[in-house]
């Protein structure tokens, strides 16, 4: 054998051994990304539509008999309602467990509308009245709790605590009554929230949800302008305030 057959029969011995020792290495395995889950803080914005909601009555005393502020004419002046827009964002924290989701979530929210009634001239509470009542902003805090209907999709209640600015208007209308004007009140209310919802996560940073609440300020009363008149007379109007709302969210995972 010459030294050049020798060296190549030896090389591709070489090349040989060096192939079934690579094939007897492990295959190191490509790392994986963990599970996707919906543990941790979020953050987004909303827009949807708001259904203002009042009840209005009158409440007076004196002894001064001039129809609608006579005390035999208390009572209701009626249901107020109309239909606005709502705006804000929102963040929270959420917690899972096998299906089970729990969180927390805290919003603000600009509003829009408001609601309207007239009751026309007539004997009886209320006679000539126009009420107006709004929501200007809203704020919640709420829980919430859901079940995992497929891993990316979230049906979920929630509920907790209400603080929004309500503005409340009563003016007699085609009514000339001196010393007596409108009840005029602007103040801060809490109350309560409940709704439901479904959120569907779109990839591991977007989230999309449909939600609907209910939102309760409770009720408060304004005094009419001129009480100190001569003739005694105290009126005041009582109103409710609620608001139906329904919600398109845009949440970011982090």
């Amino acid at each position: 054998m010459t030294y050049a057959k020798f060296s190549l029969a030896i090389a591709a011995s070489l090349a040989v051994l060096s192939v079934a020792q690579a094939a007897d290495l492990p295959v190191k395995a490509v790392p994986m990304p963990p599970p996707a889950t919906w543990t941790g803080f979020y953050a987004g914005g909303h827009l949807g539509a708001v259904w203002h909601l009042s009840d209005a009555s009158i409440i007076g005393s004196g002894e001064n008999d001039e129809g609608p502020w006579d005390p035999s004419a208390n009572g209701s002046i009626g249901k107020a309602h109309g239909a606005g827009f709502i705006g804000g964002g929102q963040f929270g924290y959420n917690w899972q467990k096998g299906d089970t989701v729990w969180g927390l979530e805290a919003s603000i929210s600009g509003l829009t509308g408001k609601a309207t009634a007239r009751n026309d001239f007539a004997n009886g509470a209320g006679a000539g009245n126009t009420i107006e009542s709004k929501i200007d902003w809203l704020a919640t805090f709420r829980g919430r709790v859901g079940w995992l209907m497929h891993p990316d999709t979230l049906l979920y209640a929630t509920g907790g605590l209400a603080v929004g600015g309500v503005k409340n208007v009563a003016a007699p209308s085609g009514l000339a009554i001196p010393g007596f004007d409108r009840a005029v009140e602007s103040r801060t209310k809490t109350g309560y929230v409940v709704g439901a919802g479904m959120e569907h996560r779109l990839n591991r940073d977007w989230r999309v949800a449909l939600e609907g609440l209910y939102v309760d300020l409770g009720s408060s009363s304004a005094p009419r302008s001129g009480n100190a008149s001569g003739d005694g007379i105290v009126v005041h109007t009582h109103f409710k305030n609620a608001a139906v709302i329904g919600l398109l969210k845009i949440n970011r995972a982090f």
